[in-house]
């Protein structure tokens, strides 16, 4: 059973050793990913909901680099913010969590993006929540600040009225500026 992206998340977190030189399926384990490619880079080849070249990966997500000495690439997991828990990051056998460019310095290795699946299986995630709506005007605000406008327009000849009122107006358009 593939795992939820913040349970696959919090599996890498947990874990301290991998087997060496087999992040492919220490990345599966911790997703709930059954085998089927036999390495990160044919595994990145065959993703069907990748993001190629995107360095914000979400949290939960695959994240894959392709080269190495034997071509066969590198995966981790995404944690977020520009992290990610890796294999061999903190030595042979070793789990760490490293920023996104550290494989590419450290181990000369192509950075090709992430994808929400592996081995063609999708890993479950909550889409990002829209961004909440801004208050919408308020409408004594606008209205008050209508009625404004028609008062300057009957009392033009009136200059001290007219200022005042102005003056009414700009602090109600501040006002509803900052809802």
């Amino acid at each position: 059973m593939v795992f939820t992206a913040a349970v696959g998340a919090r599996n890498a977190e947990n874990d301290r050793v991998n087997d060496p030189g087999m992040c492919q399926q220490q990345t599966r384990i911790w997703s709930g990913i059954s085998a089927r490619y036999p390495d990160a880079a044919t595994a990145w080849r065959n993703t069907n909901d990748r993001h190629p070249g995107n360095r914000n990966p979400p949290r939960g997500a695959h994240v894959f680099w392709t080269g190495g000495s034997s071509g066969h690439g590198h995966v981790a997991m995404s944690l977020g913010g520009g992290k990610v828990r890796s294999t061999d990051a903190g030595g042979r056998g070793h789990v760490a969590t490293v920023d996104l460019g550290w494989v590419e310095r450290n181990w000369g290795h192509h950075y090709a993006g992430w994808a929400w699946d592996n081995n063609e299986q999708t890993i479950p995630h909550t889409a990002p929540k829209p961004p909440k709506p801004k208050d919408k005007p308020n409408p004594n605000i606008t209205n008050a600040i209508k009625n404004l406008d028609k008062a300057i327009a009957a009392n033009k000849d009136d200059k001290k009225l007219v200022e005042r009122l102005r003056k009414h107006k700009v602090a109600l358009e501040k006002l509803a500026k900052r809802k």
